[in-house]
Order: C-alpha cells, then sequence, then structure tokens
C-alpha cells in the first residue's frame, strides 16, 4: 500500500499507522512531506499533517532511497555438495524449508549444518 493524502490524519489507518506508530516514522513523514508538501506538527502524542494554502501539491514521486551500504551474500553447501548462494536469508529459509534460527547458528559457528546445509562464506560487495 502507499502512502495517501486522503487518510493521513485520520486515526487508525495505514498512513496514519506509518506516519505516527511505526518505527521508521520519522522517515515515513519525510517521505509523505516530499510526497504531497506540507507539514507534520505534533498535537499531544500524536502528529497532524496541514497543508497551507499558498502550497501547491506536487502528487510527484519522490527520491528514491539509495542503499550505500555494502551487499552481503552467504555461501552454503547443500547435502548433494553443490553451493548455493543467498542475498536473503529469510527467503533462502523458506524456499528450503530451513529454520532461520538454526541457520544463523550455523552462520555464527555454533553448529556445524543444519538439515544438511553447512556455511561456506560470507562475500562482502
Amino acid at each position: 500500500m502507499a502512502l495517501s493524502m486522503n487518510d493521513v490524519n485520520s486515526k487508525g489507518s495505514f498512513t496514519w499507522i506509518r506516519c505516527n506508530d511505526d518505527a521508521r516514522s520519522g522517515y515515513f513523514r519525510n517521505l509523505f512531506c516530499q510526497k504531497f508538501g506540507g507539514s507534520f506538527t505534533r498535537v499531544g502524542r500524536y502528529y497532524e499533517w496541514s497543508l497551507s494554502e499558498n502550497e501547491i501539491q506536487l502528487p510527484e514521486d519522490p527520491q528514491p532511497v539509495i542503499n550505500t551500504e555494502p551487499k552481503k551474500t552467504w555461501v552454503f553447501k547443500d547435502p548433494d555438495g553443490n553451493i548455493v548462494k543467498t542475498t536473503n536469508i529469510q527467503h533462502f529459509c523458506k524456499e528450503y524449508e530451513l529454520t532461520r534460527s538454526s541457520l544463523y547458528e550455523v552462520i555464527s559457528g555454533q553448529r556445524n549444518a543444519h538439515k544438511g546445509y553447512s556455511f561456506i562464506e560470507t562475500v562482502i560487495e
């Protein structure tokens, strides 16, 4: 779902939760203001959005956030001896029916293998 100008001040709506109760609410408030203009003011415990009359609404898409962190790739050996690479542990575990916590134990060296999958290396690109 996208942030919506219509329900930003409706308590309990998707956009209201994103801009008030979400762990990244500051990020979403900035994103919302870039997209729709206006500003947020703190009213009690929560924030309320308002648009002044002399501000023009520009429904342009905000600039994409560029991730500058290095990308990690985990390399595993499967039960058949093949090399398997992944950049997302959660999707990897779902695809091969593995337990994520057990796989993290394999990565940290607490376990040698999980369901035949053993850790080889982490590649940072």
